[in-house]
C-alpha cells in the first residue's frame, strides 16, 4: 500500500485552501465529500456550531479563504493513522490563520486505484 500517495493527496487539502484552487479540490476529493466540524471564534471566546458542508460549499471555501493571505507558512504535520486496502485515516496538524491551529482528521477511499479526500472531522486547536 502506498502511503506517499495518501501523504500526498492529503497534502493537496491545505495546498488548496492556501492557494485558493478548486481545481485541487476536483482533483483528489470524492465527488460527494464532506467537510464537519468546530471552529473557536478567538474573539467571542466560544466555540461556534458545528457545521457540515458538502462538495459545493467546500469548493467555495476555498476559493475566498486566503484571500487576504491569512494562511501563514508553517509546518504541516501529517500521520497517518490507519491504511486498510481501500479506506485510510490521516491527521494533519497545522495553522490556518496566525495563532489560530487546527486539527483535521482525512478520510480517503481509493476509487478507480487513485486516494481520493472523502470526509473531513475537523476543530480548532486552543
Amino acid at each position: 500500500m502506498n502511503q506517499n500517495e495518501i501523504t500526498e493527496v492529503s497534502k493537496m487539502y491545505p495546498k488548496a485552501f492556501k492557494e485558493l484552487n478548486t481545481d485541487l479540490i476536483d482533483t483528489y476529493f470524492a465527488k460527494n465529500a464532506t467537510k464537519t466540524g468546530f471552529i473557536y471564534d478567538h474573539e467571542s471566546k466560544k466555540w461556534l456550531d458545528l457545521s457540515t458542508v458538502g462538495i459545493d460549499e467546500i469548493k467555495q471555501w476555498v476559493s475566498s479563504y486566503n484571500t487576504e493571505g491569512i494562511m501563514p507558512e508553517s509546518k504541516i504535520d501529517i500521520e497517518i493513522l490507519d491504511v486498510q486496502e481501500r479506506i485510510a485515516v490521516v491527521k494533519i496538524d497545522m495553522y490556518w490563520a496566525k495563532n489560530s491551529k487546527g486539527c483535521d482528521y482525512l478520510f480517503l477511499v481509493k476509487e478507480n486505484g487513485s486516494w481520493l479526500i472523502d470526509k473531513i472531522l475537523y476543530q480548532s486547536v486552543l
